[in-house]
C-alpha cells in the first residue's frame, strides 16, 4: 500500500499544472465582501454568479465596457486597491532562463517591456525575450501606430526594434509568436492568452524558469491561465507594472471582469487537479495485490 500512495503521488506530480514560484491568490472573506457589496444573493454560488454579472459579453473588448455606478465604481476601486489589485507584482528570483511579454494594446505592450527593461536594471537576468502575440487588428480607441502597422503581432516588433534598451538586453534573441485570428468572417475573435502560451509550447522550447510580464489589474486572471497551461516541467512568475486606477473611465467594470476570470480558472485548476488524482484511484484489484 506504500508504494502505491508514492506512485500515486509521483503519477500526480506528472498531471499537475506548472509550478508557480509564487502563490497569488485573493483573501476569501474579502472576496466575500466584495461580492455582497455588488448585491449578490447569499444563496447564490460565486462563479455562477460573477460569471453572470461580472464578466464582459462575448465579443466585447474591456475598453467597450460600461463603468460601474459612481459609488460602485468607489467600493470597487478602493476594494480593490487594498488587495494589492493595482499594486507592482515583483520577481520572486533574479534569475530566468525565458522572459515572456503578454500581447496586448500598445501602450500595454510598451509599458509590459518598460517594466522589464526596470527589471532588468535592477538586476534580473534572463536569456532570451518571447513575445506572446496575436494578430488582433489594431484599434484606433485604444493603440497607437495605426498608420505604420496593421495588428497587435506586428506592433510589437516595432515596440521591440525601436524601444531604448540596455546594450545587454538588446542584445538578446527575441522570439515572436504570432497567433492568427480565430473564427471565420465576419465574426471572428482574436487569440487569447492561453492561446499564444499553446502557440509557444509547439515551438518546443526546453523545460524552464520562465518570466510572464503583465500589467494590473490583469496580473492574477493571467497567472491562473499560464498555471493551466504551462507544463508541469516548467517552472513560473508572473510579474507586472502597477497601475493607477482612478484615471480610467471604465477601471472597476474591468478590475470585476479580470476578477471573474481570475476565479473561474482557479476553481477550474483545483478541479482539474481533484479530477486527475481521482482518475489514478487503484482498481479493487489493484487494491487486493500485496
Amino acid at each position: 500500500m506504500k508504494k502505491l500512495f508514492i506512485l500515486l503521488s509521483l503519477c500526480l506530480c506528472c498531471i499537475g499544472s506548472a509550478a508557480p514560484l509564487q502563490n497569488r491568490v485573493i483573501c476569501p472573506a474579502a472576496l466575500d465582501q466584495l461580492a455582497s457589496a455588488m448585491d449578490m444573493p447569499a444563496s447564490e454560488d460565486l462563479i455562477t454568479f460573477t460569471q453572470t454579472h461580472w464578466l464582459r459579453k462575448p465579443a466585447q473588448e474591456r475598453w467597450e465596457m460600461k463603468e460601474l455606478t459612481k459609488d460602485q465604481r468607489t467600493f470597487v476601486l478602493n476594494w480593490a486597491d487594498r488587495q494589492g489589485l493595482f499594486a507592482d507584482w515583483l520577481p520572486y528570483c533574479d534569475i530566468y532562463d525565458t522572459a515572456l511579454i503578454l500581447g496586448a494594446s500598445t501602450s500595454r505592450m510598451q509599458m509590459r517591456l518598460d517594466y522589464l527593461k526596470k527589471l532588468w536594471n535592477q538586476g534580473v537576468r534572463f536569456k532570451e525575450v518571447v513575445w506572446l502575440t496575436g494578430d488582433r487588428p489594431l484599434d484606433e480607441r485604444v493603440d497607437g501606430m495605426i498608420e505604420r502597422c496593421q495588428n497587435e503581432s506586428q506592433a510589437a516588433r516595432i515596440i521591440w526594434e525601436e524601444s531604448d534598451l540596455p546594450d545587454s538586453m538588446r542584445c538578446l534573441p527575441a522570439l515572436f509568436i504570432a497567433v492568427p485570428m480565430k473564427g471565420e468572417e465576419p465574426v471572428r475573435q482574436r487569440p487569447n492568452t492561453a492561446d499564444t502560451i499553446i502557440a509557444w509550447l509547439q515551438t518546443n522550447p526546453p523545460p524552464c524558469k520562465a518570466l510572464f510580464v503583465s500589467d494590473q489589474p490583469f496580473c492574477g486572471y493571467q497567472f491562473a491561465i499560464v498555471k493551466a497551461f504551462l507544463p508541469d516541467a516548467f517552472s513560473f512568475d508572473l510579474v507586472g507594472q502597477g497601475v493607477d486606477p482612478f484615471r480610467h473611465p471604465a477601471a472597476a467594470a474591468i478590475t470585476l471582469d479580470s476578477i471573474a476570470r481570475w476565479i473561474y480558472q482557479e476553481n477550474l485548476n483545483k478541479n482539474t487537479t481533484k479530477r486527475a488524482f481521482e482518475s489514478l484511484e487503484p482498481s479493487e484489484a489493484d487494491r487486493g495485490r500485496g
